[in-house]
């Protein structure tokens, strides 16, 4: 891919690139309150200066909004005026619901939105949120191809697709340099399909929630009232599942890392070990944790860490969506 060339660690102070990018959506979607504008410009410009170099966004961060001034696309754009435009990339992504329509033109009018809040020409990735049906999927690869030729995209994306799907996409429709997924040490079912259809076809994975929506990173009883993530059964079987944090947390004081290092660590290691492209993109709208998030790529696990830590994914209680949510396109082995 051309955007994660970008992504290359360098040793010089005028790029120290890292191999992490941010994931926008927590800045003002689902998770918490919309951030302070000012205090958004501080978080992203504190992660480029750290050497984080791809943001990742999308129209539906912040559509439930009544002002597109909160929006997260419109966040990131203000910022991304700031800074050099060769100097990063950007993805964002098409929402097909309520409509499930993914032709040329309702895809590119939804583009052309997406590039006014951010204020920019074009993204360098654009993916499809969600891949509702098959064909709507080739539907979209072959929009994509159309966008790209016009020079209002760099490269196309799938998220939440299974191998099969991805297979007879990028061979029926057009193209796919990458595919977004859940990807984590608790998160591991895309391995055994998809994982070798990326890798045959060098599709890079840009992995969301590598830290399991924090259940591995923060020592908790219960979550904040109102947080979403409570109606995840993950967080609903917490008493089973605390004890991995307590491991990872373990793990990271001997390392003298983060537990976050712990889990950022495993999963690019894991991808080399599997042959493919990762491009982790954890959010945080702490300044701390995103700083400590891109160093990351300094830390290495040993053969009998990354055992203990493969050994997690088969002892987790409960799904990582709830049954509702799986139904909105998630990739399930059912996708045949």
């Amino acid at each position: 891919m051309k955007f994660f060339a970008k992504f290359a660690k360098t040793n010089t102070a005028l790029h120290p690139e890292s191999g992490i990018g941010f994931g926008c959506m927590g800045i003002t979607s689902f998770y918490n309150d919309v951030m302070d504008e000012d205090a958004a410009m501080v978080l992203l410009k504190t992660v480029y200066e750290n050497g984080c170099r791809h943001f990742d966004t999308a129209e539906l961060y912040g559509a439930e909004h009544k002002d597109t001034k909160n929006h997260n696309e419109t966040y990131l754009g203000k910022f991304l005026k700031t800074i050099p435009r060769d100097s990063y990339s950007v993805a964002t992504k098409f929402w097909p619901l309520p409509d499930g329509k993914y032709d040329y033109e309702t895809v590119k009018a939804h583009l052309k939105q997406s590039l006014d809040r951010l204020q920019l020409e074009y993204v360098d990735l654009y993916f499809a949120h969600r891949v509702l049906t098959l064909e709507g999927g080739i539907e979209f690869a072959k929009a994509a191809a159309r966008l790209k030729e016009e020079g209002l995209i760099k490269e196309v994306g799938l998220s939440e697709v299974s191998g099969n799907w991805l297979q007879q996409i990028h061979t029926k429709g057009g193209p796919i340099d990458a595919v977004q997924q859940e990807w984590s040490i608790l998160t591991r079912t895309l391995e055994d399909e998809l994982v070798p259809v990326c890798k045959a076809n060098s599709i890079a994975i840009v992995a969301y929630s590598p830290l399991s929506r924090n259940l591995l990173v923060q020592k908790q009883e219960a979550l904040p009232e109102g947080d979403a993530r409570a109606i995840f059964p993950r967080y609903q079987n917490m008493e089973q599942n605390k004890r991995f944090a307590n491991q990872v947390h373990d793990m990271a004081e001997k390392l003298n890392c983060t537990p976050a290092n712990v889990c950022l660590s495993w999963l690019m290691q894991k991808a080399a070990q599997k042959g493919v492209s990762v491009i982790p993109i954890p959010g945080t709208t702490k300044l701390e944790r995103a700083v400590g998030n891109i160093n990351s790529v300094d830390v290495v696990l040993s053969a009998e860490n990354m055992a203990t830590l493969d050994a997690m994914a088969n002892e987790v209680a409960g799904e990582r969506y709830p049954d509702e949510f799986m139904q909105n396109g998630m990739a399930i082995e059912t996708q045949a």
